[in-house]
């Protein structure tokens, strides 16, 4: 339950009025520095010149066109990353050879920079959504795959010298034993793939695009306007912070899968 686990971190329900504090000082700090202070306003914005440029673009149905699209393109590439990598990673671990002779590749592309991959990627799939769902596939298929393998390989050996001993068949094995442990493995690389697939969404959109998140804050910041940068930031943290509660509530539903 939420009071246990408030419990456990050592919080009760006076603790959860804490976790809204550093925020709050922090726009506090924020607004005493600037208010005043036009100069620092050009450079910093401030609390007022945010929630002004907020307004304005809830109004405009601008902010809610840009996010719509970036969420589009996130967290179709993250579904396709993810999915696909899971799936590779665990076919590795049916196909222990090609595991082998996959490996190095798979630690390349982890290691390549997906800004260094975005121009050549918005050539092939144009200016348009494909290109940033693209970019957001790169960025999470590899840390799916090596996340999903080693959740395969880490089971404990006692679990499968007791599926050997009870005659299951390799296929068995991998169904009831190397899939369920796998969950908290996959669970964990779609967690880190929620910033990872925001990351290729943005860069697309930062290099090429006419809409998205990425496309209005590299104009505002064009036009020094810091206030709408600030809100084109807060609105990606917005949908990280979503995506991630989804993720949870995902997470508890496979676990009861697993466990039954």
């Amino acid at each position: 339950t939420m009071n246990a686990k408030n419990e456990q971190t050592g919080l009760g329900k006076s603790g959860l009025l804490l976790y809204p504090l550093p925020l709050l000082l922090f726009v506090l700090i924020w607004h005493l520095l600037t208010d005043t202070s036009p100069e620092r306003q050009f450079i910093f914005a401030s609390p007022a010149l945010v929630w002004a440029a907020f307004t304005k673009l809830v109004i405009s149905g601008d902010l809610l066109k840009h996010t719509w699209v970036t969420i589009s393109e996130a967290v179709l590439g993250f579904i396709l990353g993810t999915t696909s990598g899971a799936f590779i990673g665990l076919f590795f671990w049916y196909f222990k050879t090609l595991a082998k002779v996959a490996r190095p590749y798979v630690t390349a592309l982890g290691t390549i920079p997906i800004f260094a991959l975005a121009p050549m990627i918005i050539v092939w799939f144009g200016i348009g959504m494909w290109s940033k769902v693209m970019l957001a596939f790169l960025s999470t298929v590899a840390v799916a795959i090596v996340q999903s393998y080693q959740g395969a390989t880490s089971i404990e050996p006692r679990f499968m010298r007791f599926m050997h001993v009870a005659g299951a068949s390799r296929w068995q094995i991998f169904k009831l034993v190397v899939v369920p442990s796998s969950l908290i493995w996959v669970i964990n690389a779609m967690r880190l793939n929620i910033g990872l697939a925001l990351l290729g969404a943005f860069i697309g959109e930062f290099i090429s695009a006419e809409e998205g998140l990425g496309y209005m804050i590299v104009k505002a910041s064009g036009l020094y306007d810091m206030a709408t940068v600030i809100v084109g930031i807060i609105a990606l943290i917005v949908i990280a912070l979503v995506l991630t509660a989804a993720i949870d509530l995902l997470e508890r539903r496979l676990l009861r899968w697993r466990y039954r």
